[in-house]
């Protein structure tokens, strides 16, 4: 199982960020190599399900994302979900308030099973350009919450 695991500072409110950030319509806004919902049930709150597709390194692959814990508080925010389909796994994105903004933390456990992998290149390949695309992911993010 591989793990990631990245933190950004973005310069605007936690409240504003967490909305953003756990609207499953706006996932795909700055998500890298996510699809807009193919299907969705729920509006990001526990219980919710997606089914979108993932591009990774040219191939697309269906997954379905499940809410696990959606939590805001005076301390911040806690978001959970699972991942199912070839790129199993779990992540979970914590927000908390700054004095210059929102602390954003990403951790994230997945599989890529070598039918997954094919003739798309070696794990650590595959690894690295996970690790790359999630930097982009927490960047747009941060662009786009500051931005509006």
């Amino acid at each position: 199982m591989a793990h990631l695991k990245q933190h950004i500072i973005i310069r605007a409110p936690v409240e504003k960020v967490y909305a953003f950030a756990r609207d499953p319509l706006r996932w795909a806004t700055f998500w890298v190599g996510l699809s807009d919902p193919e299907e969705l049930t729920g509006q990001g709150e526990v219980g919710t399900v997606v089914k979108h597709s993932y591009l990774m390194a040219g191939v697309r692959f269906p997954v379905t994302s499940r809410v696990l814990e959606d939590y805001f508080g005076p301390e911040g925010g806690r978001w959970k979900g699972s991942i199912e389909g070839p790129l199993a796994g779990k992540q979970t994105w914590t927000y908390t308030p700054q004095a210059d903004g929102t602390e954003v933390a990403v951790d994230i456990e997945y599989t890529v099973p070598g039918s997954a992998l094919g003739k798309i290149a070696d794990r650590l390949i595959i690894e690295h350009m996970q690790e790359r695309a999630l930097e982009q992911t927490l960047e747009n993010l941060k662009m786009l919450c500051e931005a509006e």
